[in-house]
Order: structure tokens, then sequence, then C-alpha cells
């Protein structure tokens, strides 16, 4: 039965990415132009795809352990608690020797969908980290063009599925550990590949795992969610994950069926309606 969900929810989601058209190419996105978080008090609402947020935090440009990139596309925004953990997660990371973490596309000051690029991330507890540490970043402030323009390395070849050695780093595991074992953390989304390797370099001590979820994309960061604030009604959480940290579900995006859902030459289901955001988000929307 989870297979089925899964398979179900892979073949909607490649449907959405070959006939829906983008937000960016519709006329108006009201999310995207608002340029800062409500005065409201803070809160999640809704879901990771569908969602938004009130009274957001922004996140700090650099700091201990820390530095943010693309920071053009005003997507640096998330609840509070995201912030606190972001700070100390970095922390921890750089008191390891661990280097220095690149932090990519977080929320819009309002949370809601992105015109791209996105499905989750709406409603401020989805964060990207990159796996690469560019080594202006670890010696100084990067500057506006370079926060924009600064490359990430991938680690793994996304068409054909296999790791890209050169690229491995050996502190990816250690700083995966460190995000997974936090109870702040509901899931940690990296592409198939990666987890497999992390998998063989784990052996029987794989339980840290359990959290870290193979997903499409994800070769050049990794994508971290935390759990609804705590007490915050508004936010609807995900179902912990079952089973087998490193078995059959993973072992399933390397199978013919999988690469024949990848290549279109399976049935996908027709395009679903858009859900409606949750009637609180209209107030986020237009709250000063």
């Amino acid at each position: 039965m989870v297979f089925d969900r899964l398979k179900t929810l892979l073949a909607t989601l490649l449907a959405l990415s070959l006939a829906a058209p983008a937000l960016a190419q519709q006329e108006e996105n009201p999310w995207a132009k608002v340029q800062r978080p409500s005065s409201q008090q803070s809160a999640s609402i809704g879901t990771y795809t569908n969602g938004c947020l009130a009274g957001a935090a922004e996140m700090p440009m650099r700091g201990e352990g820390f530095q943010l990139v693309r920071t053009g596309r005003n997507r640096h925004f998330g609840h509070p608690d995201t912030i606190r953990f972001l700070e100390e997660f970095s922390r921890r990371v750089a008191r390891n020797d661990l280097g220095r973490i690149q932090i990519g596309d977080m929320s819009m000051p309002r949370g809601g969908p992105f015109n791209s690029g996105h499905r989750s991330h709406q409603m401020g507890l989805d964060i990207d980290i990159w796996y690469s540490q560019d080594w202006r970043a670890q010696e100084r402030p990067l500057t506006e063009w370079e926060r924009d323009n600064v490359s990430p390395v991938p680690l793994a070849d996304e068409q054909e599925h296999r790791m890209l050695e050169e690229n491995w780093d050996p502190r990816v595991p250690k700083i995966l550990r460190i995000a997974s074992e936090d109870e702040r953390v509901e899931r940690i989304f990296v592409h198939p590949t990666i987890k497999r390797k992390m998998c063989e370099l784990a052996g029987d001590d794989n339980e840290w795992l359990r959290k870290v979820r193979p997903w499409w994309g994800h070769n050049y960061h990794f994508h971290v969610r935390l759990t609804c604030p705590e007490g915050d009604r508004t936010c609807k959480p995900q179902r912990p994950p079952r089973g087998d940290p490193c078995g059959p579900d993973l072992d399933w995006w390397f199978s013919d069926e999988f690469y024949a859902m990848l290549r279109g030459e399976t049935p996908t289901p027709e395009r679903p309606e858009p859900k409606p955001l949750p009637k609180q988000c209209q107030q986020v929307l237009i709250a000063p």
C-alpha cells in the first residue's frame, strides 16, 4: 500500500510538471509580490504544499556556520522556530569542524506558492541547504552578486542516477546526521543515489537515515522539513516515516518501473484541480 501511494504521487507530480503551466507563466501570483512579512502572530497555516506563513522572521545573511545564497529571490523567510533551528544547526556544524553551510530557498515573506521551483516551502518550515561549500563563503561574506551567481556542485547525475564521485564530500553524512537526529526535523529529502550511498556507508548503523527520504532532484542540495511548531493548531503535520530506513522503498527508485515512469512510458493521471489555500491565508495576504 505504501508503494501504491508513492507511485500515484509520483505519477501525479509528473503529470503536473509536464502538463501544467508554471505559475511564472500565469498573470498573477500575489504571494510572490509581497515583500514583507505580516505583523500577525507567527503561525504556519495549512500544509507544506498548500499553505501560508503569518508573522514570518527573516534569516540573517550570514552567521556562525552559515551563509545565505540566491537571496535575490526573496525566499529567505521562515517561522521563527525555523530561524532558531538553522542558527543552532549551523553552529553545531561549524563547531564539529564541518564547514559553513550555504542556505538557499526557504519561504517567501508570507509563504504561499512560489512562481517556480517548488511545490512545498509554503508555510515557513522547509529549507534547502547546498551540499557544496564555496570557499568564498568560508572566508568572508559574499557580495550581493556572488550570492546570486555562485553555482552549487551536484553530487549525483540527475538523469543517470549515478554518483559523481569526484564531487563527493565526506562531511555530507555527518552534516545530515546532525540534522536527522534533531527532534525538530520531520524529513530530509535527498537524491535517491545519495541516499543509497549513505546507506552503504552506514551499514547497520542506519536508524538515523529513517528521516532521510529519496526524492528526485536534490542532487545539489538537501531539503530539511521541520515539524509543525508546538501548539500551532493551524499547521497540518505529516505522518512519521516508517519501515526499513534502507529497504525496498529505496530500491524502487532504481527499478524498471520507476525509469519507465520517468521516461513517460507509463500512463499518468489527469491533472488534478489545485486546492484552494486555507481561508486564514487570505487574512495573511492582506494583513499590514
